[in-house]
């Protein structure tokens, strides 16, 4: 009994790590020092360390989440003909949240390639439903959306966490509007 409350309390230690680091390299990119993260948390730089070999496996660990938050939102609208909606507003989320670690995923595919996939395979079955449905352009393909997640991470690159928030409803609506994305809302 006492290892599984350990393996809990240590489970809970690693997501307040990343919940920190995420608030943190949002609000002051990624060269933010990791000592701010382990105060933020409220853990030891041992803590850290234990959990995430250096700043790099923390940038990776935080992409893996956002990419299972990803998986389970395409879990749950994939079918849909709005999900690709859904998706490109959780992504502008992410993008909002941590910069651009989200963009980062196709940008080095060589990171990790297996979040480059998934992150491929998301796209193609969320496109081909859209497209399918006539909610978005007839021609719109994969590379297209690829662009459109590029236009975004651009429409917010340099901007502070503040500036990126006051930015996305814009951001998104002209992204929308460059796939021809007819949204649930417009119909």
């Amino acid at each position: 009994m006492q290892e599984r409350i350990q393996r809990r309390d240590a489970a809970i230690r690693r997501q307040s790590i990343l919940a920190a680091a995420e608030l943190a390299f949002a609000e002051k990119g990624l060269d933010v020092p990791l000592e701010e993260i382990c105060v933020a948390a409220g853990v030891g730089r041992a803590t850290l360390y234990r959990n995430f070999e250096n700043r790099i496996a923390l940038v990776h660990a935080i992409m893996r989440n956002n990419l299972d938050k990803l998986d389970a939102l395409v879990d749950d609208v994939g079918g849909d003909p709005h999900g690709l909606e859904a998706y490109l507003a959780e992504i502008l989320d992410q993008l909002i949240k941590t910069g651009a670690l989200v963009f980062l995923i196709r940008r080095d595919p060589d990171l990790d390639r297996n979040l480059s996939s998934r992150y491929l395979a998301h796209l193609e079955q969320l496109t081909t439903t859209a497209r399918s449905a006539g909610v978005i352009r007839s021609d719109a393909t994969v590379e297209m959306v690829e662009i459109v997640v590029r236009m975004m991470s651009g429409a917010l690159n340099g901007l502070a966490f503040a500036e990126r928030r006051a930015a996305a409803a814009t951001v998104f609506d002209l992204c929308l509007a460059a796939l021809d994305l007819r949204t649930r809302e417009s119909r």
